[in-house]
């Protein structure tokens, strides 16, 4: 079960990338650079510690159904990544930003994703510790690597392409926990 929540926090760690391509490397300082890359981790680990929390305050109450639960909640997200592969293939997925500052609200916006499976990780056997490192780590290479990426379109499609794999991914997971 260790392994499936590993993967699950990896694949959620996918949705930087978007917005990690929109900093721009050549026009800015490193500062600039780190404090992007900052915002969007900890956007990530914020939400997911709030999901954490919020799942902790009340899913006892539906812990009779939480095989049906975990299901239809990963289900649910794997949809939206799908979703999200479109528009990120299109471009509507991406930002360009001056200020570092000005990447708190995508931080946050492309995090929903992880604060619903914090609140899914009710259910799961959680090591806190280890889960937020994973997340941070796996949010952290990917915002790097993708604030390098200088081909723009090349870019688009691979992240399309992640998204609709880790939304397959996601389905699958979700079928496992039905099942099993």
């Amino acid at each position: 079960m260790e392994i499936v929540s590993i993967l699950i926090l990896f694949l959620l760690s996918f949705q930087v990338m978007p917005v990690a391509l929109g900093i721009d490397i050549q026009k800015t300082s490193f500062i600039h650079i780190t404090g992007s890359v900052v915002f969007l981790v900890l956007g990530q680990l914020l939400l997911f510690l709030t999901g954490i929390w919020l799942g902790n305050r009340f899913m006892h109450l539906v812990s009779g159904i939480n095989r049906y639960i975990l299901f239809v909640g990963f289900f649910l997200i794997a949809v939206r990544f799908s979703m999200e592969a479109f528009r990120v293939r299109k471009g509507e997925r991406t930002y360009v930003m001056g200020k570092s500052v000005t990447y708190i609200l995508p931080a946050v916006a492309q995090a929903v994703n992880t604060f619903l499976a914090g609140i899914l990780f009710y259910f799961l056997p959680l090591n806190l510790s280890s889960d937020i490192i994973y997340l941070a780590l796996f949010s952290f290479v990917f915002s790097v690597l993708f604030a390098f990426i200088k081909n723009k379109t090349l870019a688009l499609p691979a992240i399309s392409l992640l998204y609709m794999t880790g939304g397959g991914l996601l389905i699958l997971i979700s079928f496992y926990f039905l099942f099993f």
